[in-house]
């Protein structure tokens, strides 16, 4: 297993998004030992490091449309089984995320999500992984586009 709690200078590249992942849980090593099991998923607890925005799959696509650049390097998780997406957004922004067909996912509750950089399950395929240079999504911008993309659906 790879070593926990070291600076991200020293993490592989590879690894650096499954790292990063892993270090909003409590207890990182966890997160590791349940990628490493035969489900190769994970519970992801929101609201301590980021929160997300969840919206149907093809709502997020008409916002990765309009944000273009705007949402690189961006974590973006996905549910195929569900259609759902998840867009992270700094931790907090749930409490006062209000947008209509969307729902804020933050303290209390969790996502399940493929290891980055490894295998993907359905249940937590990334759409668009964490990496070295991971950066979360500004509510801001994110609400600017979901009322722009309200217009087309």
């Amino acid at each position: 297993m790879p070593e926990l709690g070291c600076p991200m200078r020293e993490i592989e590249p590879a690894n650096a998004g499954a790292h990063w992942a892993a270090q909003a849980h409590e207890r990182p090593p966890q997160v590791w030992e349940e990628w490493a099991s035969d489900l190769a998923v994970a519970l992801l607890p929101a609201g301590r490091r980021w929160d997300a925005v969840a919206m149907s799959s093809l709502r997020m696509q008409a916002v990765a449309e309009v944000l273009g650049q705007d949402l690189a390097q961006v974590p973006v998780l996905t549910d195929l089984t569900v259609d759902r997406a998840y867009v992270f957004v700094p931790a907090g922004t749930a409490e006062t995320w209000s947008e209509p067909d969307t729902t804020p996912i933050g303290a209390d509750y969790w996502l399940v999500a493929s290891k980055p950089g490894g295998r993907q399950v359905p249940a937590g395929t990334w759409l668009q992984a964490p990496d070295l240079i991971t950066r979360l999504a500004d509510p801001a911008v994110l609400r600017a586009a979901l009322k722009r993309t309200t217009e087309n659906l």
